[in-house]
Formats: C-alpha cells, structure tokens, sequence
C-alpha cells in the first residue's frame, strides 16, 4: 500500500491512510503512529474491533487484555517467514490470546518477513474483521489457523479456555 515515492517521506500510517481514502472515499480513517502501551491504549476504548498485527507478544498481552476488559473483539495474526497464524478472540465467549500462549515465545534475534506472508495473513485478517462486523459467516473464536506458504497447507487447530487464565478468567 505505499508508492516508492513515500518512502522516508511518509509516515506509514498517513501513506496507508491516503491509499484507503482513494479506493473508498466514504470511509472514515483516523491514521496515527504510537507505540502502544499501557498510558495510550485507552484511545482505542471506542472502536468495534482491534487488528492485532503487531511484532511483540508483550504488546499482544496488553491489547488482549484491552479487548477483554472493554469487550472488543479481537483478530489477531502473526507472521514470520513462510508461516502464519490468525484467530479470534471474543470476550466473555471464547478463549483469549493468554490461553492460546500462556506464556511468552521466546524472542527470537531475527526472523525473516516475507511480504506474499504478510499479504495472505493480512488478507484473512481483513475477511475475518469483516465476518466479525457483519456477521456474516464462521469465525476462528477458539481455533487458530496455521498457514504454511512453504508447503501451501492450511490447518486449523481448536483450544480451550485455561482454568484460572491470568487474563480472561476474571472476566467469567
């Protein structure tokens, strides 16, 4: 979504901004840049989903605990490599992202990030925010979806609210 020409002269979220603006000029966008942290994350108490398309499973707890506590759902997807995953998370009624991960992957130095990755995971990220906002269709809530890009295979796994969640349990 950005043109050669925005590189180093565009803020990503202002460039993306601009590009969704063109293909649909009755959408609303506001476009802002932060790290998220627990001072800031309460600028997104108004919204109907949250997009987790983040880098770091500290900040995926944070949002987690966010949508918990609001009653937002949540899609998340991760990327890294030839590999991916999406869920989603629906308070009150479906296993979190603390259940998925109880604890914290071990950070890893590098991992590559392959775009056609991003550009599948994205894309299933952006049908399920629409399936969620509709309601129209079956939901990942309590089953995560691998891709494997390198193979091409596609497989689904369930899971299960862990008993006494640090997350989500207070919230049942």
């Amino acid at each position: 979504m950005h043109f050669e020409n925005d590189l180093g002269n565009k803020d990503k979220s202002q460039s993306l901004k601009e590009k969704l603006e063109q293909l649909n000029s009755s959408i609303e966008i506001e476009a802002f840049s932060l790290k998220i942290d627990e001072k800031n994350i309460e600028k997104f108490k108004d919204s109907d989903i949250l997009v987790d398309c983040l880098d770091n499973f500290h900040t995926r707890y944070l949002l987690n605990n966010f949508s918990l506590k609001r009653k937002i759902p949540l899609v998340h997807g991760g990327v890294e490599s030839y590999y991916g995953q999406i869920t989603t998370i629906i308070p009150c009624e479906t296993p979190c992202m603390q259940c998925l991960f109880p604890n914290i992957p071990d950070k890893k130095e590098e991992f590559s990030i392959i775009g056609p990755t991003c550009g599948v995971i994205g894309a299933l990220e952006a049908m399920e925010t629409i399936k969620v906002l509709t309601g129209i269709g079956g939901l990942l809530s309590g089953k995560l979806l691998i891709v494997d890009l390198k193979s091409m295979a596609f497989e689904t796994i369930k899971f299960k609210r862990i008993n006494n969640c640090p997350s989500c349990s207070k919230f049942f």
